[in-house]
């Protein structure tokens, strides 16, 4: 019982800080490629799906319309996804009188994925760049973008999500959840290429992409993997900013993540191939970052039950650990006084974001429920 409990909690500790740190000190003398400003800027189409978006669509388009890019080098093209609300009426106010600017509305949601192939298909510039209807980005987000893909072996650039925290816990905590995230990701993009990108941002050659299936519920894991698959790069460029706030909804959170990790089963068993270490040049970043943290929670299961039906001080001492840790937990989630630290906070937020792992995987598995926009 001993040993299954150690190795259950190494595996742990490796996934969330033995691999990061091992990967940071592999990356930490590499660097991005050099890139130069263009003599001739590339077109550019920016495609977005909007589901029932009328509310944000306003302040997206006066971002759009701040970007420091050629005017006439830059086309919109904006997919109502069955929106039911004023999105076509917003786009119809601020897209007609525009020759560079187009929308389209599907009677019937295709989901994000279906909406971006109807977008892409409309697109006529040489760059496409992805964008979300709700975040705004920085006036520079096209010129610090775009010469990275001047490099062949450059697939896909990514953007820089950048969340505004307010005075909860719960949104600082999830602000310093994504900056551990970012690290990650730079690492990884310096080494060699990210697994996946920044949703809100990121951007690729038009002859590079390939349609997601109907249903597929991550373009921004997707597409990478297929640049991957190819042999090309998904890099992540901090300074072209994606501008959002940190979540303060905690249940919110919650359905983001289970749909997110349950996308990355879906991904899994889409494209198999990245589990085989001839064919996946970053095998070893994709098993211990993405496929390692969906198992993480059968892991401290397995220490849980070790440690409680295991004999001997050691485990007795590891089993009442465990028992505060939770209480920890379940104290800091019932807001109960005394709680409202950092240290609560986090300990809440490892585990809720470990119990949307647990919840995405049986989704997955067991009902194979559609998880679309929201």
């Amino acid at each position: 019982m001993t040993i299954l409990f150690l190795l259950s909690v190494l595996f742990v500790v490796y996934t969330y800080a033995l691999f990061p740190l091992i990967l940071h000190l592999k990356a930490r003398r590499k660097a991005l490629p050099e890139v130069e400003v263009p003599r001739e800027w590339p077109s550019v189409s920016i495609v977005i799906a909007a589901h029932n978006e009328a509310d944000n669509l306003p302040g997206k388009i006066a971002s759009l319309e701040k970007l420091d890019y050629p005017t006439e080098l830059v086309e919109w093209i904006v997919v109502s996804d069955g929106s039911t609300d004023d999105t076509v009426a917003v786009l119809r106010k601020a897209f007609d009188t525009h020759p560079q600017r187009h929308f389209k509305h599907l009677d019937t949601s295709l989901g994000k994925c279906g909406a971006l192939n109807q977008g892409v298909a409309l697109a006529s510039n040489d760059i496409i760049l992805f964008m979300d209807a709700r975040q705004p980005v920085s006036q520079d987000a096209i010129k610090k973008l775009v010469p990275f893909l001047a490099h062949e072996d450059v697939g896909a650039v990514s953007g820089e999500l950048v969340l505004s925290e307010n005075d909860s816990l719960e949104a600082a905590n999830f602000g310093l959840y994504w900056k551990y995230e970012k690290w990650i990701r730079d690492n990884e993009s310096r080494l060699f290429s990210t697994t996946g990108a920044t949703g809100a941002l990121y951007a690729i050659r038009r002859a590079d992409f390939v349609p997601n299936a109907v249903g597929t519920l991550l373009d921004d894991f997707n597409t990478p993997v297929e640049l991957l698959k190819k042999g090309k790069r998904t890099l992540f460029v901090p300074g072209a900013y994606a501008f959002d706030k940190a979540a303060d909804d905690v249940k919110q959170e919650f359905r983001r993540k289970v749909r997110n990790l349950a996308g990355n089963w879906q991904s899994f068993q889409t494209h198999s191939w990245l589990f085989k270490p001839s064919r996946n040049p970053v095998w070893w970043q994709f098993i211990s970052h993405k496929f390692f943290r969906l198992l993480v929670p059968y892991a401290l299961i397995i220490a849980f039950v070790t440690a409680a039906l295991g004999q001997g001080w050691f485990l007795d001492l590891m089993f009442y650990a465990q028992i505060a840790f939770y209480a920890a937990a379940a104290a800091s989630h019932a807001n109960l006084p005394g709680t409202e630290n950092k240290v609560f906070n986090m300990i809440k937020i490892f585990l809720q974001l470990n119990a949307a792992a647990f919840v995405a995987t049986a989704r997955f598995f067991m009902s194979r429920k559609a998880i679309s926009w929201r």
